[in-house]
């Protein structure tokens, strides 16, 4: 059965990680995805301080995701040294995140930039890499999933399939974003199907199109998003993890009108059908 929670990217420039975790307990929600912002939040002493600020307020940190330009594009590099830094944060999040009683680490991976697209179609090199990423995090108690976001390496529908070719670490697992999937200009469907069972977490942010074919993100339940159509989507794939509700912090006026929107999430996954 699904559970729905909200992650701290939610607040992002509006309250710290820490004050979030606040914000979201008053909101109701028993879970949580906790975004770390910057180098100082991958820290021991910062890792304790907010879990025993979660555990305080009852809430229970399901999945952590990184500030993923600082370190993640790194571990893809050509330059050794700057892969080898990179993977020495990367452990440092992935020690973080053990702290915190999560069991999932939410992962961008490299930005699809001109000069790095002859890179990203190596996908035996890129499978090798991702291998020794998720046999490390699997160390720390983490699936280690990949993210769909149309700006990075998983930008289009069928990146799953083709990198499971190559990965031989069996703790690949996946986080299906909605926004990130229509932004891409792909059907959300066609994600859910290239993910399959190895769905292990989802974002959810709705969406609108403009008549000039922009895609503009805004609180579920004031788009396009059918929630019900993904719950059966979700239910189809077998998946029974956390809904994350994960919206940008220009998307909402208030904390009260973020915590409306979360009440329907939570009716919209978990209400008896």
């Amino acid at each position: 059965m699904m559970e729905t929670g909200i992650s701290t990217a939610c607040f992002f420039g509006k309250a710290f990680t820490e004050e979030a975790v606040d914000h979201i307990a008053k909101m109701g929600a028993p879970v949580c995805e906790i975004f770390l912002d910057t180098y100082s939040e991958y820290e021991q002493d910062f890792a304790r301080m907010l879990r025993d600020r979660a555990d305080a307020k009852g809430l229970a940190v399901r999945s952590v995701h990184a500030m993923s330009t600082q370190f993640e594009p790194q571990l893809f590099s050509i330059n050794g040294r700057q892969q080898k830094d990179a993977r020495e944060l990367m452990e440092k999040v992935f020690s973080a995140a053990r702290t915190l009683g999560a069991g999932i680490y939410v992962f961008h991976g490299p930005p699809a930039f001109r000069r790095t697209l002859r890179l990203l179609s190596d996908y035996e090199r890129m499978g090798a890499i991702v291998s020794g990423l998720a046999d490390m995090a699997a160390q720390y108690g983490l699936r280690f999933t990949w993210e769909n976001v149309h700006w990075c390496a998983y930008g289009h529908e069928r990146f799953a399939k083709r990198l499971l070719e190559h990965v031989k670490s069996e703790n690949l697992y996946f986080t299906l974003d909605i926004k990130q999937a229509v932004m891409s200009g792909r059907k959300v469907a066609e994600y859910m199907e290239d993910m399959g069972p190895l769905i292990a977490n989802v974002h959810l942010c709705d969406y609108r199109h403009t008549g000039d074919g922009r895609v503009l993100t805004c609180l579920p339940g004031a788009g396009e998003l059918d929630m019900a159509w993904l719950r059966s989507g979700l239910e189809r794939c077998g998946y029974g993890g956390a809904v994350i509700l994960e919206v940008y912090s220009d998307n909402y006026r208030t904390f009260e009108e973020l915590g409306e929107s979360y009440a329907k999430v939570k009716e919209a996954f978990t209400a008896p059908v």
